[in-house]
Protein backbone atom coordinates (compact mmCIF):
# COMPACT_ATOMS: atom_id res chain seq x y z
CA UNK A 1 0.00 0.00 0.00
CA UNK A 2 2.83 2.42 0.76
CA UNK A 3 3.97 2.08 -2.84
CA UNK A 4 0.94 4.03 -4.11
CA UNK A 5 2.33 6.67 -6.42
CA UNK A 6 1.80 10.42 -6.18
CA UNK A 7 2.69 10.80 -9.86
CA UNK A 8 -0.87 11.53 -10.98
CA UNK A 9 -1.97 14.26 -13.39
CA UNK A 10 -2.72 17.65 -11.88
CA UNK A 11 -6.48 17.08 -12.04
CA UNK A 12 -6.07 14.02 -9.83
CA UNK A 13 -3.20 15.29 -7.70
CA UNK A 14 -5.30 15.93 -4.63
CA UNK A 15 -6.96 12.51 -4.89
CA UNK A 16 -3.59 10.80 -5.30
CA UNK A 17 -2.22 12.47 -2.19
CA UNK A 18 -5.28 11.52 -0.20
CA UNK A 19 -4.93 7.87 -1.28
CA UNK A 20 -1.22 7.80 -0.39
CA UNK A 21 -1.80 9.45 3.00
CA UNK A 22 -4.72 7.14 3.77
CA UNK A 23 -2.63 4.07 2.92
CA UNK A 24 0.34 5.23 4.98
CA UNK A 25 -1.85 5.95 8.00
CA UNK A 26 -3.58 2.61 7.64
CA UNK A 27 -0.20 0.87 7.68
CA UNK A 28 0.93 2.86 10.69
CA UNK A 29 -2.20 2.07 12.67
CA UNK A 30 -2.01 -1.59 11.75
CA UNK A 31 1.71 -2.19 12.24
CA UNK A 32 3.12 0.77 14.17
CA UNK A 33 0.50 0.73 16.92
CA UNK A 34 -1.37 -2.24 18.23
CA UNK A 35 -4.45 -0.78 19.86
CA UNK A 36 -8.01 -1.51 18.66
CA UNK A 37 -9.93 -4.60 17.66
CA UNK A 38 -8.88 -6.69 14.67
CA UNK A 39 -11.84 -5.63 12.46
CA UNK A 40 -11.08 -1.97 13.22
CA UNK A 41 -7.45 -2.45 12.22
CA UNK A 42 -8.16 -4.43 9.07
CA UNK A 43 -10.89 -2.20 7.63
CA UNK A 44 -8.62 0.70 6.52
CA UNK A 45 -6.22 -1.72 4.81
CA UNK A 46 -9.02 -3.50 2.96
CA UNK A 47 -10.54 -0.21 1.79
CA UNK A 48 -7.18 1.17 0.67
CA UNK A 49 -6.38 -2.05 -1.20
CA UNK A 50 -9.66 -1.93 -3.11
CA UNK A 51 -9.12 1.74 -3.93
CA UNK A 52 -5.61 1.09 -5.22
CA UNK A 53 -6.90 -1.66 -7.52
CA UNK A 54 -9.50 0.73 -8.92
CA UNK A 55 -6.93 3.51 -9.49
CA UNK A 56 -3.83 2.12 -11.25
CA UNK A 57 -0.75 4.36 -11.53
CA UNK A 58 -0.45 6.75 -14.44
CA UNK A 59 2.55 6.35 -16.74
CA UNK A 60 5.17 9.04 -17.20
CA UNK A 61 4.61 12.03 -19.45
CA UNK A 62 8.28 12.61 -20.27
CA UNK A 63 11.41 10.54 -20.55
CA UNK A 64 13.84 11.03 -17.62
CA UNK A 65 17.56 11.68 -18.15
CA UNK A 66 20.31 9.17 -17.38
CA UNK A 67 20.79 8.70 -13.61
CA UNK A 68 23.88 7.75 -11.56
CA UNK A 69 21.69 5.03 -10.08
CA UNK A 70 21.19 3.47 -13.52
CA UNK A 71 17.53 3.01 -12.70
CA UNK A 72 15.03 1.91 -15.36
CA UNK A 73 13.43 5.00 -16.90
CA UNK A 74 9.95 3.91 -15.83
CA UNK A 75 11.18 3.47 -12.27
CA UNK A 76 11.77 7.20 -12.04
CA UNK A 77 8.43 8.46 -13.22
CA UNK A 78 5.89 5.66 -13.11
CA UNK A 79 6.02 1.87 -12.94
CA UNK A 80 9.14 -0.11 -12.09
CA UNK A 81 8.75 -3.68 -13.28
CA UNK A 82 5.20 -4.92 -12.79
CA UNK A 83 3.87 -2.66 -10.06
CA UNK A 84 6.67 -1.43 -7.73
CA UNK A 85 6.87 2.33 -7.86
CA UNK A 86 8.91 5.21 -6.49
CA UNK A 87 9.09 8.94 -6.81
CA UNK A 88 12.04 11.28 -7.20
CA UNK A 89 11.90 14.65 -5.47
CA UNK A 90 14.46 17.43 -5.72
CA UNK A 91 14.90 18.82 -2.20
CA UNK A 92 17.94 21.01 -2.64
CA UNK A 93 18.79 23.19 -5.59
CA UNK A 94 15.77 22.20 -7.65
CA UNK A 95 13.59 24.86 -9.19
CA UNK A 96 10.15 24.04 -10.53
CA UNK A 97 10.45 22.22 -13.80
CA UNK A 98 14.08 21.20 -13.22
CA UNK A 99 15.09 17.78 -14.53
CA UNK A 100 15.09 15.14 -11.83
CA UNK A 101 17.45 12.26 -11.09
CA UNK A 102 20.62 14.03 -12.29
CA UNK A 103 22.47 14.72 -9.03
CA UNK A 104 25.74 13.01 -8.20
CA UNK A 105 24.29 12.15 -4.78
CA UNK A 106 21.16 9.98 -4.69
CA UNK A 107 19.41 9.33 -1.38
CA UNK A 108 17.13 6.27 -1.56
CA UNK A 109 14.65 6.30 1.30
CA UNK A 110 11.17 5.86 2.65
CA UNK A 111 10.11 9.02 4.45
CA UNK A 112 8.37 7.20 7.30
CA UNK A 113 11.54 5.37 8.42
CA UNK A 114 13.45 6.88 11.41
CA UNK A 115 16.76 5.32 10.35
CA UNK A 116 16.46 6.90 6.91
CA UNK A 117 15.50 10.19 8.57
CA UNK A 118 18.94 10.29 10.23
CA UNK A 119 20.55 10.44 6.80
CA UNK A 120 18.02 12.98 5.56
CA UNK A 121 18.82 15.29 8.49
CA UNK A 122 22.54 14.85 7.88
CA UNK A 123 22.24 15.71 4.19
CA UNK A 124 20.28 18.85 5.02
CA UNK A 125 22.65 19.86 7.83
CA UNK A 126 25.69 19.56 5.55
CA UNK A 127 23.81 21.30 2.71
CA UNK A 128 24.55 18.51 0.24
CA UNK A 129 23.13 18.86 -3.26
CA UNK A 130 21.15 15.62 -3.73
CA UNK A 131 18.16 13.88 -5.22
CA UNK A 132 15.74 12.04 -2.96
CA UNK A 133 14.41 8.77 -4.36
CA UNK A 134 11.49 7.45 -2.34
CA UNK A 135 10.72 3.77 -2.75
CA UNK A 136 7.71 1.83 -1.49
CA UNK A 137 9.00 -1.20 0.40
CA UNK A 138 5.65 -2.94 0.73
CA UNK A 139 2.81 -3.61 -1.65
CA UNK A 140 1.72 -5.98 -4.39
CA UNK A 141 4.94 -5.55 -6.40
CA UNK A 142 7.36 -5.92 -3.49
CA UNK A 143 10.78 -4.28 -3.54
CA UNK A 144 12.03 -3.43 -7.04
CA UNK A 145 15.02 -5.31 -8.45
CA UNK A 146 17.19 -2.21 -8.89
CA UNK A 147 16.78 -1.46 -5.17
CA UNK A 148 17.73 -5.00 -4.13
CA UNK A 149 20.90 -4.68 -6.22
CA UNK A 150 21.82 -1.54 -4.28
CA UNK A 151 21.18 -3.21 -0.93
CA UNK A 152 20.54 -6.98 -0.96
CA UNK A 153 19.13 -6.67 2.58
CA UNK A 154 16.27 -4.67 1.10
CA UNK A 155 16.59 -1.92 3.71
CA UNK A 156 16.56 1.86 3.49
CA UNK A 157 18.44 4.13 3.58
CA UNK A 158 20.93 3.80 0.76
CA UNK A 159 23.24 6.60 -0.36
CA UNK A 160 24.64 6.54 -3.90
CA UNK A 161 27.57 8.92 -4.43
CA UNK A 162 28.73 8.62 -8.01
CA UNK A 163 29.49 4.93 -8.43
CA UNK A 164 29.82 4.28 -4.69
CA UNK A 165 26.94 2.90 -2.62
CA UNK A 166 26.75 3.16 1.16
CA UNK A 167 24.27 1.38 3.44
CA UNK A 168 23.47 1.40 7.20
CA UNK A 169 22.24 4.73 8.55
CA UNK A 170 25.10 5.49 10.97
CA UNK A 171 27.73 4.57 8.39
CA UNK A 172 26.04 6.80 5.82
CA UNK A 173 25.99 9.73 8.26
CA UNK A 174 29.71 9.25 8.95
CA UNK A 175 30.36 9.08 5.21
CA UNK A 176 28.44 12.31 4.57
CA UNK A 177 30.27 14.13 7.34
CA UNK A 178 33.64 12.91 6.07
CA UNK A 179 33.07 13.76 2.42
CA UNK A 180 30.95 16.91 2.19
CA UNK A 181 31.16 20.48 3.41
CA UNK A 182 33.41 21.10 6.41
CA UNK A 183 34.65 17.51 6.61
CA UNK A 184 34.38 15.93 10.04
CA UNK A 185 32.71 18.93 11.66
CA UNK A 186 29.82 16.84 13.00
CA UNK A 187 31.99 14.11 14.53
CA UNK A 188 33.77 15.37 17.65
CA UNK A 189 35.01 13.06 20.38
CA UNK A 190 32.10 11.36 22.13
CA UNK A 191 29.90 10.95 19.05
CA UNK A 192 30.37 7.19 18.81
CA UNK A 193 29.51 6.73 22.50
CA UNK A 194 26.13 8.39 21.91
CA UNK A 195 25.47 6.17 18.90
CA UNK A 196 26.24 3.09 20.99
CA UNK A 197 23.89 4.28 23.74
CA UNK A 198 21.05 4.73 21.26
CA UNK A 199 21.60 1.51 19.31
CA UNK A 200 22.61 -0.67 22.25
CA UNK A 201 20.26 0.46 25.01
CA UNK A 202 17.55 2.96 24.08
CA UNK A 203 16.38 1.26 20.86
CA UNK A 204 16.20 -2.33 22.21
CA UNK A 205 14.33 -1.17 25.34
CA UNK A 206 12.05 1.04 23.27
CA UNK A 207 11.25 -1.75 20.85
CA UNK A 208 10.14 -4.02 23.70
CA UNK A 209 8.03 -1.26 25.21
CA UNK A 210 6.28 -0.36 21.96
CA UNK A 211 5.64 -4.01 21.12
CA UNK A 212 4.31 -4.72 24.61
CA UNK A 213 6.97 -7.30 25.48
CA UNK A 214 8.61 -5.61 28.45
CA UNK A 215 7.80 -3.68 31.59
CA UNK A 216 8.65 0.00 31.62
CA UNK A 217 11.53 -0.21 34.09
CA UNK A 218 14.28 -1.12 31.59
CA UNK A 219 12.99 1.42 29.10
CA UNK A 220 12.95 4.29 31.58
CA UNK A 221 16.38 3.30 32.87
CA UNK A 222 17.70 3.74 29.34
CA UNK A 223 15.95 7.10 28.93
CA UNK A 224 17.25 8.21 32.34
CA UNK A 225 20.79 7.37 31.19
CA UNK A 226 20.17 9.39 28.04
CA UNK A 227 18.93 12.29 30.19
CA UNK A 228 21.93 12.15 32.49
CA UNK A 229 24.50 12.31 29.68
CA UNK A 230 23.12 15.45 28.00
CA UNK A 231 25.58 18.32 28.29
CA UNK A 232 23.23 20.90 26.77
CA UNK A 233 21.98 22.58 24.80
CA UNK A 234 22.86 19.69 22.46
CA UNK A 235 23.97 16.21 23.46
CA UNK A 236 27.69 17.02 23.37
CA UNK A 237 27.44 20.69 24.31
CA UNK A 238 27.10 23.83 22.24
CA UNK A 239 27.48 22.19 18.82
CA UNK A 240 24.98 20.12 16.85
CA UNK A 241 26.74 16.85 15.96
CA UNK A 242 26.12 13.37 14.58
CA UNK A 243 25.15 12.40 18.12
CA UNK A 244 22.08 14.64 17.75
CA UNK A 245 21.51 13.68 14.11
CA UNK A 246 21.36 9.95 14.86
CA UNK A 247 19.38 10.20 18.11
CA UNK A 248 16.74 12.76 17.15
CA UNK A 249 14.48 10.78 14.76
CA UNK A 250 13.81 7.92 17.18
CA UNK A 251 13.70 10.13 20.28
CA UNK A 252 11.17 12.37 18.53
CA UNK A 253 8.96 9.33 17.96
CA UNK A 254 9.39 8.17 21.55
CA UNK A 255 8.44 11.58 22.90
CA UNK A 256 5.51 11.89 20.49
CA UNK A 257 4.09 8.57 21.70
CA UNK A 258 2.59 9.87 24.96
CA UNK A 259 1.77 6.43 26.32
CA UNK A 260 5.50 5.75 26.75
CA UNK A 261 5.67 8.37 29.49
CA UNK A 262 8.73 10.34 28.33
CA UNK A 263 7.38 13.68 29.53
CA UNK A 264 8.87 17.10 30.25
CA UNK A 265 8.39 16.81 34.02
CA UNK A 266 10.20 13.45 34.16
CA UNK A 267 12.93 14.25 31.64
CA UNK A 268 13.40 18.05 31.43
CA UNK A 269 16.86 17.96 29.83
CA UNK A 270 15.72 15.53 27.13
CA UNK A 271 12.65 17.66 26.44
CA UNK A 272 14.69 20.87 26.22
CA UNK A 273 17.16 19.17 23.87
CA UNK A 274 14.34 17.89 21.65
CA UNK A 275 12.80 21.36 21.42
CA UNK A 276 16.17 22.80 20.41
CA UNK A 277 16.60 20.13 17.73
CA UNK A 278 13.09 20.76 16.36
CA UNK A 279 14.05 24.39 15.76
CA UNK A 280 16.78 23.40 13.30
CA UNK A 281 15.65 23.55 9.65
CA UNK A 282 17.62 20.38 8.91
CA UNK A 283 15.33 18.47 11.25
CA UNK A 284 12.03 20.28 10.70
CA UNK A 285 12.25 19.73 6.93
CA UNK A 286 12.38 15.96 7.45
CA UNK A 287 9.39 15.54 9.77
CA UNK A 288 6.39 13.86 8.13
CA UNK A 289 2.81 13.63 9.38
CA UNK A 290 2.61 9.85 9.00
CA UNK A 291 5.51 7.87 10.41
CA UNK A 292 6.52 4.38 11.41
CA UNK A 293 8.71 2.85 14.10
CA UNK A 294 10.51 0.49 11.68
CA UNK A 295 12.42 -1.37 14.34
Amino acid sequence: LSSLTLSLPSSKDFLGKRISTFSARAQHRMLGRTQGSLPQLLLPLVCASLFSLACPPVEAFRQPPASPLSLPSKALFGRAGSSSRLQVCRLRGGAAGAMMGTKDVQFVTNKMCPFAQKVWVCLEEKKVDYDLVEVGLYGSGGKPDWFMKLNPKGLVPVLKHGNKGVTESNDICRYIDGNFGDKGCLSPEGTDAWMKLMDGEVLPAGKKMVNGGSNSEAFHQAIAKFEGKIKGPYLLGDSFTLADVTAAPMMWRIMTEKRLGVTTDKYPKTSAWMERVKERPSFSRTVVSSWWWWW
